[in-house]
């Protein structure tokens, strides 16, 4: 776990390692009934291409922001975003190995050059897809799983499960309290302390796409919107998308 490069933003996965866990049967009870409300663990874990967008501003007034493309199966990914000096970055990598090549107005970028790109690239990579699945990863190894009992929000009441985890992560001292709906099943209010003892919440809305429920967007108390834009599961895609750096991904 470390931070986005974006302001005000965490960044946070269970590592895929083996690690210890302690799960309450009642929390585990309530992420299982989660997973089925979003499709079911089967439909996540068959569905292969997901695309989708990472735009973080004022609601109504978000930038491009990136966009991305992953095979959830084999690790390829595809990263576009926009420099700061306004040329067109395009991230050719496997997200499970961190191998891959930069590409920027077209043009490759020498080994020497790529690798921190490459680097700030993995990190979006885990950032981004966090907060569009994170109800997903819910029973990934390394994650504690607490019941926190009933809480009422905005005039509904949620389960509320603890998440926190063991060994794995770049900050695992980060903790995280994660609403589910009664009448919904959906994690629809997330809080978080970090280990650095920042804090903060968002409201999580979902679309459906291929089966499953990924985020389409979240909202918090000071006016900020993190919007997942294009968002779409699928079986098949442009095999150009991850090979060719000019086979730009619609928006």
């Amino acid at each position: 776990m470390t931070r986005s490069p974006l302001p005000l933003l965490l960044l946070i996965l269970a590592a895929p390692l083996a690690a210890q866990e302690t799960r309450a049967p009642e929390a585990v009870a309530v992420a299982n009934r989660m997973h089925e409300a979003m499709g079911g663990l089967d439909n996540w874990n068959n569905t292969r291409y997901i695309r989708f967008d990472f735009r973080v501003g004022p609601p109504g007034d978000l930038p491009p922001g990136r966009a991305h493309l992953w095979d959830k199966w084999e690790g390829r990914y595809r990263l576009e975003q926009t420099t700061e000096d306004g040329k067109t970055q395009v991230t050719l990598f496997n997200a499970y190995d961190k191998t891959g090549a930069v590409y920027v107005d077209g043009e490759k970028l020498p080994d020497a050059d790529a690798e921190p790109l490459l680097d700030r690239a993995h990190g979006a990579f885990i950032n981004d897809t966090y907060w569009l699945a994170m109800p997903w990863k819910w029973l990934d190894p390394g994650v504690n799983l607490q019941s926190m009992g009933k809480k009422e929000y905005n005039g509904k009441t949620f389960d509320v499960v603890e998440l926190s985890f063991h060994n794995v992560g770049r900050t695992p001292g980060d903790r995280y309290q994660a609403f589910v709906a009664k009448d919904t099943n959906l994690m629809e209010h997330w809080e978080y302390t970090l280990q650095s003892g920042n804090e903060g919440s968002w409201d999580w809305q979902y679309l459906d796409t291929n089966g499953i429920k990924l985020a389409a967007t979240h909202l918090n108390a000071e006016g900020r919107e993190i919007n997942m834009g294009a968002v779409k599961a699928s079986g098949e895609v442009n095999e150009a998308h991850f090979t060719d750096p000019a086979a730009m991904l619609p928006r």
